[in-house]
């Protein structure tokens, strides 16, 4: 067996080379683990976060003579393995079923507590902005300001900010000013967020220019002034900057002020981009080589343009003078150091006992400590710097993931709040998905169905078809789908349910698909669904046939059962088939050739019996209409399987003559780029997106070409992902 490994050299002490393993369970990486300290001196076994890597170990040894032991360590684990690898995989799936069983009970209590014992709102639940966007849609507005006055008058900051955000969405300048009076220091206390800023910014500018009060206008700048360097620090001052720039006039260039002191220049220098304040900073340095201001504000802006080692040989040679200076400086070294994933360098640059270390840097030292797998450890540090008031994200992500999984839901929901609002680029999708279950878990409070699967949406949205890659994504996928149907909203069921489907596919799971399409038969004799949605959802599991062999009758024998219903009801309701009828019969010749006499055979015998008895049966037209000649149309077709494109593309240009055609397939397939896309469909006439299971990257991308007008044609999402249904989207756009 051939074991995937990455050595990293510069990893560890000074005799130890760092190793990285893939492995496919605990067990496996246990027992690799044994062979491997059957050679060599190694640490424990310790969980990895780097790629597709699953686990991680320090090895006493050089780069050279582990990789000469390797193939002697995989024949150890071999040798040793065989029967308890076997054994194991039916206790591990045994395990699992029993969680997931677990965890359905779980949840189920929670929401049935939530339903029968009235409960205080939770602080979590109300500063939850799901829950606050809703309370604005009914408007509740008067009741949600009252209990966020009430809650941010006992020193709650979560719903002080709430109530900003509240206040921004409402359209209240005039309220945030007065918070910013009563309340300023704390705000000034709050976690620092380029959006906290921008909403307090803009509303001292708009009751500016709404009252002809440039005293405002002066205001919003010193404010802005005041958090530009801690937004630049954390890369978020772009937006503040750009609001300052459209509500000023425009300046002539700024002169330095002869007997301007070093303070009032540093902070001029402050509303300049951080690329052409470096100039300006060098020079100030030349003058002042002992300044740590003019230290300090150099190297933020090294590492705002990427300079990062730059910024590191400054940082280490700045004149300590006082020990909050000391502190800054150590602070923005360890965060330089964590942002590149130099873990060890941080924890052997923090030595000191916990008892010593000023809050910040304790945190810090948790969020590497945590980072390298040792959560014990990291635990005590992470927690002790959030109780003191510590809120950077590069601390309360760690924490959050531990606490989402080892802690209080709600602990962890009010992080991830916090998080969502200053650092949302740093959650990742793993992040996404322990918000989705939290939400499940209660964590978020007793919130309705909506606001529940909104959290879903947006796991799903930044996944796409990287969803599959989550541990929980069986979860994840199934719930949404559950709680949409619950919802009844029948249009965001049928996407939910076919990715539900997609993901059981390719994963190999036939048992469960199978279940599963026996429960999709029952939803449409029930008339959840129509036919025709029936047909789309098992549309869409085609290309999965040559994975899953028996795929191919399961879907033919639908497929029939299907035809068979909407030709009795079509001749009971004296009509003709549905359209979706003669892309049904298609689909059916692909799967099944011989089927398809035979349907049109029982087609007719049932259209000669209802004759005979006297009611009358309507042929199809489909064969009278005329094809549309497209050869004109430049077509790009985004995202979606890539069989889906290909049988797309080939119904298209055999059938309706379309020439060109651009495939952009979704970053899970390829890789993506703005520049790239935009080259391929920037002349296309018509561009069609496949949504389902794409991915925010994609989206994203081609949302922001037809925003910025780069675009010549027409963008067509659709929801659909089987052939038939994105060629009936297009003909329907085009005819």
């Amino acid at each position: 067996m051939k074991f995937q490994y990455e050595i990293v050299p510069k990893l560890g002490g000074a005799d130890q080379i760092g190793l990285r393993l893939k492995c496919i369970s605990e067990l496996q990486a246990e027992e690799l683990h044994r062979a491997i300290r059957e050679q060599f001196k190694a640490t424990k076994l310790m969980p990895s976060h780097h790629g597709e890597y699953t686990h991680f170990v320090y090895v006493t040894t050089t780069e050279e003579n582990l990789r000469q032991t390797w193939s002697s360590i995989e024949a150890a684990y071999l040798l040793n393995t065989s029967k308890v690898e076997a054994d194991y995989s039916e206790q591990s799936a045994k395990a699992v079923q029993t969680f997931k069983s677990w965890q359905t009970q779980f949840r189920n209590i929670l929401k049935q507590l939530n339903e029968d014992i009235p409960r205080p709102t939770s602080t979590v639940q109300s500063i939850n902005p799901s829950r606050l966007e809703q309370q604005i849609s009914q408007g509740q507005i008067v009741e949600a300001e009252e209990r966020l006055l009430q809650q941010s008058s006992s020193g709650d900051g979560n719903a002080l900010r709430a109530l900003i955000t509240l206040y921004t969405r409402t359209a209240k300048a005039a309220q945030i000013i007065e918070l910013c009076s009563t309340k300023r220091d704390e705000i000034l206390a709050l976690p620092v967020s380029g959006r906290l800023v921008e909403q307090i910014v803009s509303a001292y500018l708009q009751e500016a220019q709404q009252e002809n009060m440039p005293e405002l206008m002066l205001s919003a700048q010193q404010i802005a002034q005041e958090f530009l360097p801690e937004l630049e620090r954390i890369r978020q001052a772009d937006g503040v900057r750009r609001l300052l720039h459209q509500a000023l006039k425009p300046q002539e260039p700024m002169e330095q002020v002869a007997d301007a002191t070093l303070s009032e220049q540093l902070a001029q220098l402050v509303k300049v981009e951080p690329g052409e304040r470096i100039p300006q900073l060098e020079a100030l340095k030349v003058k002042h080589p002992q300044s740590t201001s003019v230290l300090l504000d150099l190297a933020a802006a090294y590492t705002a343009v990427g300079e990062e080692d730059k910024a590191l040989e400054l940082y280490q040679s700045i004149p300590v003078k006082t020990e909050k200076d000391q502190d800054t400086v150590k602070v923005r070294q360890v965060e330089l150091l964590l942002s590149g994933s130099r873990f060890k360098e941080v924890i052997d640059f923090l030595p000191e006992p916990i008892a010593t270390l000023p809050s910040t840097l304790a945190g810090l030292k948790g969020a590497a400590l945590y980072a390298m797998g040792q959560r014990s450890q990291a635990r005590p540090l992470l927690e002790s710097a959030w109780q003191a008031g510590e809120r950077q994200y590069e601390i309360l992500l760690p924490l959050a993931r531990l606490w989402s999984t080892e802690g209080n839901p709600e602990d962890a929901a009010e992080i991830y709040l916090i998080l969502l609002d200053i650092a949302p680029e740093h959650l990742s999708l793993e992040d996404r998905a322990n918000i989705a279950t939290l939400s499940s878990l209660g964590g978020f409070g007793d919130i309705s169905n909506e606001q529940e699967v909104s959290y879903y949406e947006e796991c799903i949205e930044v996944a796409g078809s990287r969803v599959a890659t989550l541990p929980n994504a069986e979860d994840i996928l199934k719930e949404r789908a559950k709680l949409w149907k619950q919802v009844n909203r029948l249009d965001k069921f049928i996407i939910a349910y076919a990715d539900w489907l997609d993901w059981l596919a390719n994963q190999q799971w036939m048992d469960d698909l199978e279940l599963e399409l026996a429960h999709l038969r029952t939803i449409a004799a029930s008339q959840q669904i129509n036919r025709g949605q029936h047909f789309e959802l098992l549309e869409g599991l085609e290309p999965y046939i040559a994975l899953l062999p028996k795929l191919r009758s399961s879907l033919a024998n639908e497929y029939q059962g299907i035809a068979i219903e909407e030709i009795d009801n079509a001749i009971r309701q004296g009509r003709s088939e549905e359209p979706f009828f003669q892309d049904l019969k298609r689909a059916l010749y692909y799967l099944s050739p011989d089927i398809v006499p035979q349907l049109i055979e029982y087609q007719q015998q049932s259209r000669d019996e209802a004759t005979k008895l006297g009611i009358q049966a309507h042929s199809s037209k489909d064969s009278e209409e005329t094809v549309p000649d497209l050869s004109s149309l430049r077509l790009a077709l985004v995202g979606g399987h890539e069989a889906t494109r290909r049988e797309v593309i080939r119904e298209l240009t055999s059938t309706y003559r379309i020439q060109e055609v651009v495939e952009v397939a979704p970053s899970s397939d390829a890789y993506i780029s703005r520049s790239n896309v935009q080259s391929r469909i920037s002349n296309c006439n018509l561009i069609v997106v496949i949504t389902g299971y794409m991915g925010h990257d994609l989206s994203s991308i081609v949302s922001e070409l037809q925003r910025d007008s780069t675009l010549a044609g027409q963008v067509l999402p659709v929801a659909c992902r089987g052939k038939s249904g994105v060629i009936r989207e297009i003909l329907q756009t085009l005819i």
